[in-house]
């Protein structure tokens, strides 16, 4: 396995990438996926991913958000749009990689990265998809700095309110390919009607499944969660690319 470090173009600021290739194959072409990190998070967080992705024979593409890790701009001013730029800016770069099977390029979205996978498989036509304890929002706040909100607004919305008609239910509903949707028992920022409501609008998928990690926080800093995790996610694109 080679990992490289890669600069990835967002107008006119740049995304501090990670590119984890499999040792050399028959294949000219490789399955691939694209993992998008959460809410002020960075790619070190889904290095064990990366690696482990690249040892099952999958290209895969790890990248900072625009204000986290080591890519340009300020957390401060990063919008939710802003997010689907990064990530749409990412996939296109691996979709263009010459050793990506665009055919078989899969998405693993965490949290924000989740709510911006869904968005993609809007855009995109992507035979499988991973949305880890996925973040929800509503329309209204795409131009807003989710950290400049009242924390209160958020987590009403979150336990309370309906979540039909919004941008990233919508893409789940009319999404074809394969889906799972991997839920943190213990999840302190999204609760278990958020990934509910992923699951069940995904009405359209070849595929779905969901899968609860037991015991497990939003966020995944316990070696016993994350070894979970990687085997889930390693599992689901070995089957599905």
């Amino acid at each position: 396995m080679n990992i490289q470090p890669v600069i990835i173009p967002v107008g006119n600021e740049k995304l501090s990438g990670l590119l984890y290739t499999p040792e050399l194959s028959n294949e000219t072409k490789l399955p691939s996926v694209v993992i998008l990190h959460g809410r002020g998070s960075s790619k070190k967080r889904y290095a064990d991913r990366g690696e482990a992705l690249a040892k099952r024979g999958i290209l895969t593409l790890v990248f900072d958000f625009r204000g986290c890790g080591e890519s340009d701009g300020d957390f401060k001013h990063q919008t939710i749009a802003m997010g689907f730029e990064d990530a749409v800016a990412g996939y296109e770069f691996l979709k263009n990689h010459p050793q990506c099977d665009n055919k078989r390029l899969g998405v693993l979205g965490g949290s924000f990265g989740g709510y911006q996978a869904a968005l993609l498989a809007e855009k995109y036509s992507i035979p499988s998809l991973v949305l880890a304890a996925p973040a929800i929002y509503q329309d209204d706040w795409w131009n807003i700095v989710p950290e400049s909100m009242d924390p209160g607004r958020k987590e009403l919305y979150r336990k309370q309110s309906g979540f039909e008609g919004t941008k990233s239910m919508d893409a789940v509903s009319k999404y074809s390919g394969k889906i799972l949707i991997l839920e943190h028992e213990k999840d302190e920022i999204i609760p278990q009607r958020v990934t509910e409501a992923y699951y069940q609008n995904a009405v359209n998928a070849q595929l779905k499944e969901k899968k609860t990690i037991v015991d497990a926080p939003h966020a995944l800093h316990d070696k016993v969660y994350i070894d979970q995790a990687v085997r889930i996610v390693c599992d689901w694109f070995s089957k599905t690319l």
